[in-house]
């Protein structure tokens, strides 16, 4: 596949337009956390673990198609991420679970984390292997 053939960077492009959705249902739970919506956050929580869920596959399918080193490592944070996120929807549907801004903040950093991590790496890989021609932009915090 070449730089532009299947549209390396086409992929790129949409997977950091979701990159974006993220940050922006992270700063809608910590609205809803702030104004103490419980039910508006859970269901944000809801969104973020599906648009996670899809969006993990699709990066996951992008670095098996590119042989990309490092996606051993990548899948496992992935499969933690959304471990995670199905402990949070749990303790929301049971009822337990602390809609506040420090959880709104830990989700955040989380997110920046892996944005910066090993999202960041798999950019300049694919970079690097003239996959895209674009220089990786800085992963929002």
């Amino acid at each position: 596949m070449g730089k532009t053939a299947g549209g390396g960077r086409g992929v790129l492009a949409e997977i950091d337009r979701e990159h974006q959705l993220q940050i922006a249902l992270v700063d809608a739970f910590e609205k809803a956390a702030g104004a103490n919506e419980r039910a508006e956050a859970g269901r944000i929580l809801e969104q973020m673990a599906a648009l996670s869920k899809m969006h993990f596959l699709a990066e996951e399918l992008v670095m098996q198609l590119h042989q990309y080193p490092a996606y051993e490592e990548h899948a496992n944070e992935h499969a933690n991420l959304l471990k995670e996120m199905q402990r949070l929807l749990k303790e929301n549907a049971a009822g337990t679970l602390d809609i506040t801004l420090d959880l709104a903040e830990r989700l955040r950093r989380t997110l920046a984390d892996h944005l910066h991590g090993t999202d960041y790496a798999l950019s300049a890989f694919m970079r690097e292997k003239g996959i895209v021609e674009t220089e990786p932009g800085a992963p929002p915090s």
